[in-house]
């Protein structure tokens, strides 16, 4: 294996993977030829551009046998399974090393070109593919530069390659080189150079190039006007009552903050373009080979229904553009902007990124003639191409504990909140991170196991506004909410005579008011989504069995166990479960457990404040310290389908300090 090969192509997978201008989801590839002409390192097919490492991501070829795949006797004879099935064991079969994964299916197409290969879909590019194109090449192509190689458009594969072959030797006939740029119809671009360095270079300058050709006549992208709080609601459940009707499953909804996607939403031209098929084979794969639209919010579930067969129970295969791909992808909503689906939280920002993307190329080529959709058979060949959904289902993951499942956490910004939040996450749950800590919950977001699977929301617990308008951010990222925990509060320990009444009422504040005011903003929105739902009130031992000098805490860790069990009676009937955990005493990563709190129970207890830790362990029957993750087990089983049939109960977590009864 080629050292200098690897570098190279490692250089150049991440230098365009990393820029969301040139690559969204899974889309580009790369490759880099050995210096002795004999083998050709390539991505493997599903692997992220940037996720392209030493270890990770390639596979290596023999060149000759590569390039032999085009001449293989009789692919052009056979049907298009068969043949992209044959072709796919070719390049397996000139796969020689590399860290595993099959080779990109253009891989045949790379070995036609220079050493150092690039090809992307960035949306000023796919605008000239999409949009003008050949006509417009003169303007691109400087003086006594040699031009691009012009192909039109073929489906993926094969096809795409040995129509490639018969271009590249026709090109190199007349310009007596190999093409340094071509340009796919409908598709992308393909760049090539001796080196990492020239082939980046030329890359960026020639997306430049187009952004300076469409940007003039560009019309100005325009955001839609924030949605109505309570139609959000109402349309991101009746979805996902929907969605759970006809597919069985939950579904992630996003109403998109992006520009590109709510100007193509509010415009009649883009909105019909998209409605009536796809640009590319990339959109296709990611955001469906078509997308829906909704006059209005209260149109929005109706239109999903739709798309998902009406009133039957598959989707209509009849038609191609509402099709076998998958269900649908992207809905854009008149006056609101774009509603992204997935059924899977993985595939969520990808749809966003390759919709953007889709939506960026119109609006540029709009300026200039329009854009133009595949027709009806290439797209068909998209649908039902394995490549394809080999390349889809790269993004999908094992089925988690609370896969599929939206959760609200208060406090979680430290101490035992957080703890919980990264629980749930790790858990399969897509976690919205609150707390009034902003700099703080930006931090443990970035920090989950998953951070596309974290959202950081400002909450102040203890105000009605700030409550609403956390949960109205995490309907409108994710959908709705399934999971509720609420876990912020403070311990202001102070013997009776010394309590101060302002630490007394500030505990009244968060720790039940806060627990109050985030459950009657969870519980309608539960009940909208007819799916029932879970809420889990972080409590205390001391909820349980007082502890000496500590009255505003034990009042109130009391009092959210009387209300967990009212509210459990409440929302029964709606499948919503409530349930209790009462945590020991949980040191680690602790807001509660500060040097000053531990300064006062050393003096409760006549210890020093080292052996305060020490002692409150050697208290339990276990011996043994709580953990934050052994409090996030609790309520992740709580949360889960193994309790469905458990609520108004309180889980004592403490190492036995307390036997519950």
């Amino acid at each position: 294996m080629d050292r200098n090969a690897l570098n190279a192509l490692v250089r150049i997978s991440q230098a365009v993977g990393t820029n969301p201008e040139y690559v969204q989801g899974g889309g580009g590839n790369t490759s880099a030829k050995s210096a002795d002409g004999k083998t050709m390192l390539v991505k493997t097919s599903g692997t992220p551009l940037a996720a392209v490492s030493e270890s990770a991501g390639w596979a290596e070829l023999d060149l000759a046998a590569a390039r032999a795949v085009l001449d293989a006797p009789g692919l052009d004879r056979i049907d298009a399974a068969s043949r992209e099935a044959k072709v796919l064991k070719l390049l397996k079969a000139a796969v020689i090393g590399g860290p595993g994964g099959r080779p990109s299916v253009e891989a045949s197409l790379h070995a036609l070109l220079g050493t150092v290969v690039i090809h992307t879909h960035p949306a000023a590019v796919n605008a000239l593919t999409c949009g003008p194109k050949e006509s417009a090449l003169a303007e691109l192509t400087k003086p006594g530069e040699a031009p691009p190689l012009w192909v039109p458009y073929t489906d993926p594969g094969y096809r795409l390659g040995a129509s490639v072959k018969t271009a590249v030797q026709a090109y190199q006939k007349e310009h007596r080189k190999l093409p340094a740029v071509l340009l796919l119809e409908n598709h992308g671009i393909f760049v090539s150079a001796n080196d990492a360095e020239a082939c980046i270079a030329l890359h960026a300058d020639w997306v430049a190039r187009c952004e300076r050709l469409f940007d003039a006549k560009a019309a100005v992208p325009r955001g839609a006007a924030a949605a109505d709080s309570a139609m959000l609601r109402e349309a991101m459940a009746a979805i996902r009552r929907v969605w759970q009707a006809k597919q069985k499953r939950t579904v992630f909804a996003r109403l998109s903050a992006d520009t590109e996607l709510s100007y193509a939403a509010g415009d009649q031209a883009l909105q019909k373009l998209f409605t009536s098929g796809a640009l590319s084979p990339d959109q296709i794969v990611y955001t469906g080979p078509r997308w829906y639209a909704a006059e209005s919010l209260g149109a929005a579930a109706a239109a999903v229904e739709s798309a998902l067969g009406g009133g039957s129970d598959k989707p209509d295969k009849s038609d191609v553009w509402r099709g076998a791909a998958a269900p649908p992808r992207v809905l854009l909503v008149r006056g609101a902007g774009a509603i992204l689906l997935a059924d899977d939280l993985a595939k969520l920002d990808v749809v966003e990124a390759v919709a953007s993307n889709a939506a960026r190329t119109a609006r540029l080529a709009a300026g200039r003639g329009g854009a133009h959709n595949l027709d009806e058979r290439s797209t068909r060949f998209i649908c039902d191409w394995e490549v394809e959904h080999y390349r889809s289902k790269q993004l999908d993951r094992p089925a988690e504990l609370l896969s599929g499942k939206i959760a609200v956490v208060t406090g979680a910004a430290s101490g035992l909140g957080l703890g919980i939040a990264q629980g749930l996450v790790d858990a399969g749950a897509a976690v919205a991170f609150c707390d009034i800590d902003v700099a703080g919950l930006d931090a443990a977001a970035k920090a989950a196991s998953d951070p596309a699977r974290a959202l950081a929301v400002r909450m102040d617990v203890t105000a009605e506004q700030s409550v609403r308008e956390a949960f109205d951010s995490a309907v409108r990222h994710w959908g709705g909410v399934d999971i509720l925990v609420c876990a912020a509060g403070i311990a202001p320990a102070y013997p009776l005579v010394d309590t101060p009444v302002d630490k007394w009422r500030l505990a009244l504040e968060i720790n039940l008011t806060g627990y109050f005011l985030a459950a009657r903003e969870a519980a309608p929105i539960m009940k909208s989504q007819g799916q029932g739902g879970s809420m889990v009130m972080i409590s205390s031992k001391s909820g349980l069995e007082a502890s000496k000098a500590n009255s505003a805490y034990n009042a109130t860790k009391a009092g959210e166990l009387h209300l967990m069990r009212g509210w459990a009676l409440e929302l029964g009937p709606d499948g919503i479960r409530v349930n209790a955990v009462a945590p020991g005493n949980v040191f680690e990563g602790s807001k509660i457990w500060n040097p000053e709190y531990i300064k006062v129970c050393a003096e409760k207890k006549g210890i020093r404040p080292e052996e305060v830790i020490p002692y409150y362990v050697s208290l339990t029957a276990l011996g043994r310290e709580i953990k934050r993750s052994d409090v996030a087990d609790a309520v992740c089983f709580l949360c889960s389908e193994h309790a469905r049939c458990i609520t108004g109960q309180t889980l004592v977590v403490d190492s036995g300090q307390v036997m519950a009864r």
